[in-house]
């Protein structure tokens, strides 16, 4: 099965509001340093054919453009749910699709395809987050019957609707490869675990280096 990446991702001057203060300049190349690893592992992962980044931010739209992926614009901004779903009423209705996190500095591209494979036994599946209450992943078989719910609590939400949580039952192998995959950003002790874990090559030149001038 082949899947396209949907990845909705907020504005640069409104993303990681909890990470770094707003007048960090630290905060928004961080952000764009996350998505551009995860990117990388979409690019990399043999089951992912095709990327759709949606946003409305000018730089992210620059970097997608660099990249493999391609973008489409939310216009207006309303959140990342209608985004996601916007994106995947974009694709055919019977393509699979998997609505990917853009804040994923951890991803490479075998936890990518091990989330796909384990996918594949489910209509609908998703990963949930490191703490077991958020959504970093969200997959279904068609476009069509997408129904993302992300936000706080969205485990709940995404059970409710039928998705099965992946991975619970797995071996620690399995468990320690899907880590990658579990470890959004949002404040700094998830920052601190992403760095324990492994962040990709853009998320630790920033951390390295500072942001670019």
């Amino acid at each position: 099965m082949e899947w396209t990446a949907v990845v909705p991702v907020k504005s640069l001057p409104d993303a990681k509001s909890r990470l770094l203060p707003d007048a960090d300049p630290t905060r928004p190349e961080l952000a764009l340093a996350f998505l551009q690893d995860v990117l990388t592992a979409l690019a990399g992962a043999a089951g992912i054919a095709r990327v759709v980044v949606v946003t409305d931010d000018e730089r992210i739209q620059s970097l997608v453009d660099a990249s493999s992926a391609s973008w489409l614009p939310e216009a207006p901004h309303v959140g990342l749910n209608p985004a996601a779903a916007f994106g995947a009423a974009s694709l055919p209705h019977d393509a699979a699709v998997a609505i990917i996190a853009g804040d994923l500095p951890c991803l490479i591209p075998s936890a990518v395809d091990l989330v796909l494979a384990l996918a594949g036994a489910h209509d609908r599946a998703f990963v949930s987050d490191a703490q077991g209450i958020g959504t970093t992943m969200l997959l279904d078989r068609t476009a069509a019957t997408c129904s993302p719910a992300f936000g706080e609590r969205s485990r709940a939400r995404h059970v409710r609707l039928g998705y099965v949580d992946l991975g619970l039952d797995s071996s620690d192998e399995t468990r320690r490869l899907l880590a990658r995959a579990r470890r959004d950003v949002d404040t700094q002790v998830d920052l601190w675990d992403a760095r324990r874990i492994g962040v990709g090559a853009a998320t630790r030149a920033v951390l390295l280096n500072g942001p670019a001038r």
